[in-house]
């Protein structure tokens, strides 16, 4: 339980939260601190810079004897307070008013013959006190005297030890608070990612691709997160479906033809030896051999295509030679069933594109709407050219297909309920969709105008 606290994403947010506020306060209190400090500073010696400019001006006009003279007068305690000396430039002392503070007294024991004398000394020096600090200014005076002006005032460490109590206790608290808080907003910012942690665990213990993560909207890194993730499972669960449904379909596709061949084999070993029904056993294993080999092959490059390794031989080309090579193909097919083709391209439509492939997707079009078209009916190919891209639609007036199997008809080996008793692979479309978007085009369908179905391809033009 420790080492999984300690592993943490919450956990180590708010330690590094609360690490960056300390280390923030630390250096403002700092700052706050020293410029106080030098504030008290500058004020405490503004003042005896003052005195000492006073001072200096009366000796300016009267020398010593006015200063004295105005010392004597001074009634002020705090003028009293300040600590006054003129000196010459060999330090002798010409003038000196010392406050009582400054006045250190002790008392000398001289021993005499028969007797002892007491004697009083009296020095002058600034009071060695941890409470007290001063402040001294000096002018230097016209005669080369030198003014000197001193003044006791309060020591900053004891002055400002209360800011440092009250910063240690605020601090402390501010600490402990901003911990507290860092882990629980650390928690619900973090709450997306545990989400997230916990749908993988679900999928990687039961295999549940529906599961999701749950989150909240918003566009946020986190929340933008989740819904790419959701995005991601949604389509690895279509694509493990689709996979599934292509394997379902593969196996039954591949059953039948295989089947065929084992049985047709067996006839064939159980025969007399007749050449003739050997022959024809032979021939119905190579259908059906070849059979199985097209719907590989088509597997194969519908898989390339779709993994961009479909190798294109691109030219400039007029799409109506595509159009009518299909129309040519499958003539025979449509006048068998009374189904009119009808080519309606009004002028050239040229682009680059592979006209082997591009005519394998347009003849697999023609294909699946010759196949849904009732007798009687018509098909249309249309060609249109845009500014970005060369346009194919092939309008059948068949049965249509319903809006929810338009996605699944292009998936490999996907057959419809309308197309169960048609002959196919049901790889056609699915070729068609390969083959159009490794030409970097789009292929839709909808309803057409008169009933039916309208495929769309769209190639750009380069």
């Amino acid at each position: 339980m420790l080492d999984r606290l300690r592993q943490s994403l919450a956990l180590r947010l708010a330690v590094q939260y609360a690490a960056v506020f300390a280390l923030s306060a630390a250096v403002l209190f700092g700052v706050l601190y020293w410029r106080l400090a030098e504030a008290l500073d500058a004020r405490e010696q503004s003042y005896v810079q003052a005195r000492a400019t006073e001072l200096a001006t009366i000796y300016e006009r009267g020398g010593a004897a006015l200063l004295r003279v105005r010392l004597q007068r001074e009634t002020s305690p705090e003028a009293r307070s300040y600590f006054v000396r003129v000196v010459t430039p060999n330090n002798e002392s010409v003038l000196q008013s010392v406050p009582p503070t400054w006045i250190e007294t002790q008392v000398r024991e001289l021993p005499l013959p028969g007797f002892t004398l007491t004697q009083e000394t009296y020095a002058v020096r600034i009071p060695q006190n941890a409470l007290r600090d001063y402040a001294l200014a000096a002018r230097e005076l016209f005669d080369r005297n030198t003014l000197q002006v001193g003044v006791l005032i309060e020591s900053r460490a004891v002055l400002l030890a209360p800011v440092q109590r009250a910063f240690a206790i605020v601090g402390a608290g501010a600490l402990v608070l901003s911990f507290a808080l860092g882990t629980v907003l650390a928690w619900r910012a973090t709450r997306p990612l545990r989400a997230v942690s916990d749908t993988a665990r679900r999928i990687l213990e039961t295999g549940d691709l529906s599961a999701r993560v749950p989150g909240p909207g918003g566009s946020g890194e986190l929340e933008v997160l989740v819904h790419q993730l959701n995005t991601l499972l949604d389509k690895n669960a279509v694509h493990v479906r689709v996979l599934r449904e292509t394997l379902d379909n593969l196996a039954h596709d591949l059953r039948t033809p295989l089947t065929r061949l084992r049985g047709t084999a067996e006839l064939a070993m159980q025969d007399a030896g007749d050449p003739v029904e050997a022959r024809a056993a032979l021939a119905d294993c190579v259908n059906e051999s070849d059979r199985v080999l097209h719907l590989l092959e088509t597997l194969l490059d519908i898989s390339a295509a779709e993994a961009g390794a479909l190798k294109l031989n691109r030219d400039r080309l007029d799409l109506r030679t595509l159009t009518e090579r299909a129309a040519d193909l499958y003539r025979e097919v449509a006048e068998e069933k009374r189904i009119t083709v009808t080519l309606d391209q009004p002028e050239a439509v040229e682009c680059d594109a592979d006209a082997i492939r591009l005519g394998q997707a347009i003849n697999n079009l023609v294909d699946n709407a010759l196949k849904y078209t009732p007798e009687g009916g018509q098909v249309v190919l249309a060609i249109r050219g845009s500014p970005q891209a060369a346009i194919v639609t092939v309008t059948d007036n068949g049965p249509g297909v319903p809006v929810n199997e338009r996605e699944a008809i292009f998936r490999r080996l996907y057959r419809g309920d309308a197309s169960r008793s048609q002959r196919g692979l049901g790889l056609g479309l699915s070729m068609v969709k390969a083959i159009v978007e490794s030409h970097g085009g789009t292929v839709t369908i909808d309803d057409a105008p008169g009933g039916g179905a309208r495929f769309t391809v769209r190639v750009p033009l380069r």
